[in-house]
Parts: structure tokens; sequence; C-alpha cells
């Protein structure tokens, strides 16, 4: 398990200073937040020269590019809005390759809750989606991932998955969203454990240390190799954000015998 964070932390900082945040304050990875106009300049528009540029200065550094977190979304109900959705994460795909980044945080949600036939109407038409783009992201080596985002839970999350039958689809775990619908962190797990890939870690009041202990213990378990990455957005004191929640990573990984 390694500490990362995104880039919503510090978005006015330019990539540079991104890595010398990170090693700074001894994490290990970077999230790319894309489209919101972050001075890292890690976006669809960037030239090739630019995003192998990028790519060295984050290898020289010995920081990787622990995943893209994108706006693509698979949450509608009329298959024609999936089409340029999916071409857009092919776009995407190509430049976390290019970037070496190995995952791509997408969502499906929000879902109907009202109706069940609603909601599985979405999560199949998300399946045919990621499944349509599986092989595209396969040949460029990365993971496409679906995060438990607002009311996306574990159950729904691996229907998604299980029904697409991809081979480049993954898990982006972030508990406090489940949490917030009440499900809990065994529950959802229980539907996740050999599809995550890349997890959000957030210090709020509404989650627990015992629930984000309980996160690390699974985790460690079933020894998850990818980055907890920090997701906290415009935070007004990021150094002392950084600074908290890599703190509690080393507490927690500590406390879960790794």
């Amino acid at each position: 398990m390694k500490p990362g964070f995104m880039s919503s932390v510090y978005p006015q900082q330019t990539l540079a200073e991104l890595i010398a945040t990170a090693r700074q304050y001894g994490y290990e990875g970077i999230e790319f937040r894309t489209e919101w106009k972050h001075a890292h300049g890690i976006e669809l528009g960037a030239s090739e020269a630019q995003i192998a540029e990028a790519r060295r200065m984050l290898a020289d550094a010995g920081i990787g590019a622990s995943c893209l977190a994108t706006s693509v979304r698979f949450n509608s109900p009329d298959p024609a809005e999936h089409l340029p959705q999916r071409e857009t994460l092919k776009q995407y795909v190509e430049l976390a390759a290019a970037l070496g980044a190995p995952c791509i945080r997408t969502f499906s949600d929000k879902l109907p809750e009202d109706s069940d036939a609603d909601r599985e109407k979405v999560l199949g038409l998300a399946a045919e989606s990621y499944a349509a783009v599986d092989a595209f992201a396969g040949q460029h080596g990365v993971t496409v991932l679906v995060e438990t985002h607002t009311n996306m839970r574990g159950d729904w999350a691996r229907g998604i998955v299980d029904a697409s039958g991809a081979e480049h689809l993954g898990v982006l775990w972030h508990i406090f969203h489940h949490l917030s619908r009440g499900q809990s962190v065994d529950e959802a797990y229980g539907y996740l454990r050999e599809h995550v890939r890349h997890v959000h870690f957030a210090l709020t009041d509404d989650v627990s240390d015992a629930d984000q202990q309980r996160m690390v213990d699974l985790l460690t378990q079933d020894g998850y190799d990818g980055y907890l990455s920090v997701e906290i957005i415009n935070p007004q004191e990021p150094a002392e954000v950084l600074r908290q929640h890599i703190d509690k990573y080393h507490t927690l990984v500590a406390a879960s015998g790794r």
C-alpha cells in the first residue's frame, strides 16, 4: 500500500510543485484531476512532448502517476448519450498510457433509487459501455475504474463489473459514499475485494477512525499494493491536509500489522 494524493488538494500547483510537495510530505503518487483547470497541465489538450516531459519528471523524482481522475460518466438511461463518453474515455486511455498512469477514474452514478427497473437499466448500459472500451484499454495497458461515488453501492459496482465481462475494469473504492447510504465497510468490501484497484482516502467527521482502520485492515489482509489517494477538494489549508493524512496513513498501516 502506498500513500498518494489528488491534485485537487493543491489545484494551483504546477507539476513540478506537486512533485516537490509529494516528496516533502512523503507521498509516493499523484492522482491528476483533469478538466478542472488545475495547473499541472495533464489534460487531453496537452502535446505529446508535454506528456513525455511530465512522465520523465515523475520518473526522475520517483513519484508515480497513480490515476487519472476524469469526469467520464456512464449513468444515462439513453444509450445515445453513452457514445460520446466512450470516445472521451478512449482519449483518456491514450493519455494515461502515455503518462504511465495505470488507471482511469470514471463514474456510473448517480443511480435511480426509486425504481429497481430504472436502476438495472442504467447499470446494464454502463456495463455495455465499459465492455465496449475494454479491448482498447487492454491494448494500452490501462485499467478503467468505476468509483463507489454518491449512491453507488458496492454490490451495484460489482454488478457492473460482472455484467460487463471486461478484463480491464476495476473499482475505485471510496468508503465515505456507501457509508453515508448505510452500507458498511465490510459489506461493500465483500462485493469488491478482488476488484479494488485504487482507493480514495479522506479524513472527515462523517467517517469514523474505526471505519478507516477496517478499510486498511481489509486491504492489507488481501495484499493490496495500490494507492490510498487523498481526495480533499480545494482545502483552505492544503499543507495541513497533507500532513494530517500522511500521519494518519502511517498510523493506520502500522495498526494493520503490515
